[in-house]
């Protein structure tokens, strides 16, 4: 094996369950040859089927077997030249476009298992993750982009406790039930008096829908919540998006991250007046769910974009993601 793959152009890393238990993959053989082949010959990684990506091997970005594209995409890169490849580390050599696209890793919050549901979770700024490390080298903006998101505020009101919140509105509902009853009453047998029975309706219906509205707090804190993380996501977006790399948050306390060059895109912006404000606007507003879309491979209510020529294929660029995204709201 040593042989061959050092008579070799290129390698062709296929991953998969059983590569990754074997004992090639696990280092007992020789790891100088392996960094032989990193350092002076192309490889191309191929993910067949879904696996635990080793520590050593997680900086590679691979294409992905269940790609539609998948075929012509490994047809291409091994009828490239191999001086006109970029290698396997992306921080030495730019990461082919071929890659754009592709999800890097999913990081979770400290103590996510132990942290209450309506508790905003702290992501560790120690460390650059290592998927990232090779494409994303200055450890001071990924310290930076984080320390956005931890900037959000948990709630401090009792209603955070379901043990509050409950109790409270099945209280006020009880009142509630008991002033509409008291005024049906008084409506009954002193009918004359218009202001008291109003008034007591009034009260009733005004504690109802107070009583509706603690029940119903954690649902519009998480929106309110997932609001602001998305603008914080596209405010760290814009120091990581010259890196080639986007921040996706699709809950409170878990976040995705995304190669994908951006470079056509914003000379696509900037053919535009202020064109250079339009993408940091793009980027602030859109960004999040853009980078969301591209690790679930799947983009909504795009129509006929697709149709149009895209920087990034398959699926939609991000200047088109924008403009998809306007036309929906009216902008």
């Amino acid at each position: 094996m040593a042989e061959c793959i050092h008579q070799s152009q290129k390698v062709l890393l296929v991953l998969s369950q059983d590569f990754v238990q074997s004992r090639w993959c696990l280092l007992e053989a020789d790891l100088s040859l392996f960094g032989y082949c990193l350092e002076r010959k192309p490889v191309i990684p191929v993910l067949l089927r879904p696996c635990q990506v080793p520590l050593h091997l997680s900086h590679l970005t691979y294409l992905e077997a269940t790609d539609s594209s998948f075929y012509s995409k490994v047809a291409q890169l091994l009828c490239t030249p191999s001086h006109r490849l970029a290698y396997s580390l992306p921080g030495r050599h730019p990461a082919p476009a071929l890659y754009s696209g592709k999800a890097l890793l999913t990081v979770n919050c400290i103590n996510k298992t132990s942290l209450p549901s309506w508790k905003v979770g702290a992501f560790s700024t120690l460390s650059v993750p290592d998927p990232l490390r090779e494409v994303l080298q200055d450890p001071e903006v990924y310290k930076h982009a984080v320390g956005i998101l931890n900037g959000a505020k948990s709630p401090r009101s009792c209603l955070r406790y379901l043990g509050c919140r409950v109790p409270l509105g099945i209280f006020l509902i009880l009142v509630s039930m008991a002033l509409f009853t008291f005024s049906c009453i008084l409506a009954a047998t002193q009918g004359h008096r218009f202001l008291p029975v109003t008034i007591c309706l009034l009260l009733s219906l005004l504690l109802l829908i107070l009583a509706v509205n603690i029940l119903c707090w954690f649902r519009r804190f998480s929106r309110k919540k997932m609001r602001e993380l998305v603008l914080r996501v596209g405010e760290a977006n814009q120091l990581l998006a010259p890196h080639s790399v986007l921040m996706g948050c699709e809950a409170l306390n878990q976040l995705s991250f995304v190669f994908v060059r951006l470079e056509d895109c914003r000379q696509a912006f900037l053919s535009a007046p202020e064109g250079e404000a339009l993408f940091q606007e793009a980027l602030l507003r859109f960004s999040c769910a853009y980078a969301c879309c591209l690790v679930q491979a799947h983009f909504p209510h795009c129509g006929d974009a697709t149709a149009a020529r895209s920087h990034l294929q398959p699926g939609l660029c991000f200047c088109q993601y924008v403009s998809v995204q306007l036309e929906g709201t009216g902008d």
